[in-house]
């Protein structure tokens, strides 16, 4: 190796470091190692750094190990078993997978980790077990190779278990068309059309055994090709039928050109976007209001036609016309005096709406109205101050949600005695934290959860709400960003189950032998140092504190 060399490799393996410390890759150089040989290297390399553990992480990781087994419900288990080496895994499935009730509760369990469901999945196909195939099947969270475990090329399935699977949004492909060939039993063919990952090709051969049930499923779905939609068009005049071919994204343009007798295809085309600006013009016009609404809906319809719909004779036209972004500056002067306060309101918010037109509403005799100004995004300083001080708390607390709320107003509403004011206030950005540690303490929930909703909040802040009583705030406090990670691992003794599971997978991820990457994210982010001994000076003593306080009714969990 000439000395050259030497130097072009070792600078290229200090830029690889630099690099993977910072969490980025280098390049490599055309002289280097062959990419064939470079990347399963590179990829070994970094296996190894997201393996590294230090001793404290390896002591915490079994201390959780410790505390699911110990635990009076699986929860805890099921969520470190997807991150755990062998050893720990024998370990929490003879925890999980053992007892039958365990198997189907896990089974339900809608925040249950692909790894044990497709476990549970296999021994449910191994132990011809079909109650727990049945739960496992209605599971959304159930991964797809566990799905096609249930189903044998030799032998169709039930037909409830095959409904079920047919209407999976993860049933594989092959899955899917394994069970349109097997049945030809109408249930398992309409849940089949309602799925939404079916391909175009398998509703193809569904619409070729012309079942007149399904052809309305057949139209609606998006993964429907124009070729069949045409021939649905042709073998049906059922108008429901009719109508969602036209509406389909993909309808053919051959349709769209003349107009449909019935009103609900009619309503259809109206709502077409790829439908002719001289088909809309007429179809703003139609006797109909539904199908005249849809033509106000349609950003394509022209805007001569719109001048017509905003003196439409019904209510529910004109508010239509008002929510569109395009409004030409006459039209919002002839909206604006309307009669209908739903119209005034919708154009109030509505950013075509120039913040000058704001003073004719700001004065308003509806509060929606005068709440709708004051969340108009270019709405004047002076008519927001005026808003702040209106006599209706919804409308002041419209004015509380803001982002550009002056610290004047911000000071004025944190006075406020109304809940949804200081709810607004308890989540603005703005918000001192001293005002927010003062907000926290407040007795209604709905202003103590807008703190913990705001990015902003402090951490000092945040420890007070650690033992809310309501398991949706603790979750939503242990995910908050500003929470460090020695501040979650003493939320670790929660007493309700499914916060309890959350805590267990956060930690798993962080924590485990074999945490990976590709696990779905998580709001709470993973601190890159280790746990420290800190975090343990206070443990047993707030354990105890949690462990004697009443647990509360959880309504998170399935049901």
């Amino acid at each position: 190796m000439t000395p050259s060399s030497a130097t072009s490799q070792d600078r290229a393996h200090a830029m690889h470091g630099r690099h993977a410390r910072h969490g980025t890759h280098a390049m490599p150089e055309k002289h280097e190692v062959p990419e064939q040989r470079a990347m399963p290297a590179m990829a070994e390399k970094r296996a190894r750094q997201r393996r590294a553990r230090t001793p404290t992480m390896r002591r915490h990781w079994r201390e959780l190990v410790e505390l699911a087994l110990a635990a009076d419900d699986i929860y805890a288990a099921a969520a470190l078993y997807p991150h755990a080496d062998d050893a720990d895994r024998e370990r929490l499935g003879a925890r999980l997978f053992v007892a039958r009730r365990d198997c189907l509760a896990l089974a339900a369990c809608a925040f249950a980790h692909g790894a044990v469901l497709a476990e549970l999945a296999r021994l449910a196909a191994a132990n011809h077990d079909e109650t727990l195939k049945m739960r496992l099947a209605r599971n959304p969270a159930t991964p797809g190779d566990a799905l096609a475990l249930f189903v044998d090329e030799h032998e169709a399935p039930a037909r409830r278990l095959a409904c079920l699977l047919a209407r999976h949004a993860k049933a594989p492909h092959a899955l899917l068309a394994t069970l349109a060939a097997q049945s030809e039993d109408i249930e398992v063919l309409r849940a089949l059309c309602e799925n939404v990952g079916v391909p175009s090709e398998l509703l193809t051969l569904v619409e070729q055994r012309g079942i007149a049930v399904l052809q309305r499923l057949l139209a609606i779905h998006l993964a429907t090709d124009p070729q069949t939609l045409l021939q649905l068009w042709r073998s049906t005049h059922t108008g429901a039928v009719r109508a969602q071919v036209l509406r389909h994204p993909c309808c053919p343009d051959s349709l769209l050109h003349t107009l449909p007798s019935s009103s609900a295809e009619r309503r259809s085309l109206a709502l077409q976007t790829r439908a002719p600006a001289a088909i809309l013009a007429q179809l703003a016009r139609d006797e109909d209001p539904g199908v005249r609404r849809a033509a106000a809906l349609n950003a394509n319809t022209p805007a001569g036609a719109l001048i017509g719909l905003c003196f439409d004779a019904q209510a529910i036209v004109r508010r239509v016309v008002a929510t569109r972004r395009d409004l030409p500056l006459k039209v919002v002067e002839w909206l604006i005096g309307n009669d209908d306060p739903w119209v005034r309101r919708t154009l109030a918010r509505n950013p075509a709406c120039p913040a000058e037109w704001l003073e004719r509403l700001v004065n308003d005799g509806e509060p929606e109205v005068r709440r709708a100004v004051a969340r108009h995004p270019d709405c004047p300083a002076r008519l927001v101050a005026q808003l702040a001080a209106d006599p209706v708390a919804w409308v002041r607390a419209g004015v509380a949600l803001r982002e550009d709320l002056p610290g004047a107003l911000l000071r004025r509403l944190a006075a406020d005695e109304d809940v949804d004011v200081l709810s607004g206030i308890a989540r603005h950005h703005a918000t001192p934290q001293a005002q927010l540690a003062r907000l926290a303490a407040h007795p209604v929930a709905d202003v103590r959860r807008g703190v913990i909703l705001n990015r902003e909040a402090s951490r000092r802040v945040l420890l007070q709400l650690r033992h809310e009583p309501y398991p949706l705030h603790r979750v939503l406090v242990f995910e908050h960003p500003n929470l460090t990670d020695a501040d979650r691992w003493r939320m670790r003794f929660d007493p309700d189950r499914e916060v309890r599971a959350r805590l267990f997978g956060h930690f798993g991820r962080a924590l485990g032998p074999l945490a990976s990457s590709a696990a779905a994210p998580q709001p709470a982010a993973v601190s890159p140092h280790p746990l420290d001994d800190d975090a343990m000076q206070h443990e047993q003593h707030e354990s105890d504190v949690q462990h004697v306080s009443p647990c509360p009714t959880n309504t998170m969990e399935s049901r």
